[in-house]
């Protein structure tokens, strides 16, 4: 599938879940409404297109922290995706939605996600690129292992006592409940 007919899913898509979804209606304004069922009868793509199993974003199943995270990253799809809309486009109706969505997504964004996430990815990249059979590498690594194994274990063990404030809250609002 070509870089436009997977602009226009995912662009459909995301016209689906902002629309289709009633607890996200309500934060969807009136113009965003407009703006999106504009560039959804100019993007149109066929049912069979649309509903084909492979959603651009699926589901996922992450915690909150993490979620925080993987949607300021989609958010950036998101921009990358009309960014490329707007290459492509001479019209200028379509040309004044995408930048009107494109600049309701970077204030979010901006106000409520991440906003490093430039340097945030390009240090995953890095890692990821890590050279793992060198054995420079793995010495170095091995010397930097019990640092890191401990900051690792901290941020676990928060992770665990927070989750398990949580369940300790929910026992004592279902007892308090329960009692009265």
């Amino acid at each position: 599938m070509d870089v436009l007919s997977r602009a226009v899913m995912c662009f459909c898509l995301m016209g689906w879940m902002t629309l289709g979804w009633s607890n996200a209606a309500q934060f969807t304004s009136i113009n965003m409404k407009r703006n999106i069922d504009k560039l959804k009868v100019h993007y149109k793509i066929s049912k069979d297109q649309l509903f084909n199993g492979n959603p651009v974003f699926p589901k996922d199943t992450f915690e909150d922290s993490e979620q925080r995270v993987l949607m300021s990253v989609v958010l950036d799809v998101y921009l990358s995706i009309f960014g490329q809309m707007l290459n492509q486009t001479g019209d200028q109706e379509m040309i004044e939605s995408l930048k009107y969505v494109k600049g309701k997504i970077q204030d979010l964004q901006k106000h409520y996600f991440l906003g490093r996430i430039p340097e945030l990815r390009t240090h995953l990249q890095n890692l990821w690129a890590i050279e793992t059979s060198d054995t420079t590498v793995q010495g170095k690594a091995l010397s930097e292992f019990i640092t890191i194994y401990e900051k690792a274990s901290k941020l676990a063990l928060k992770f665990h006592l927070k989750k398990d404030n949580r369940r300790k809250r929910r026992q004592a609002q279902r007892l308090k409940s329960h009692i009265m």
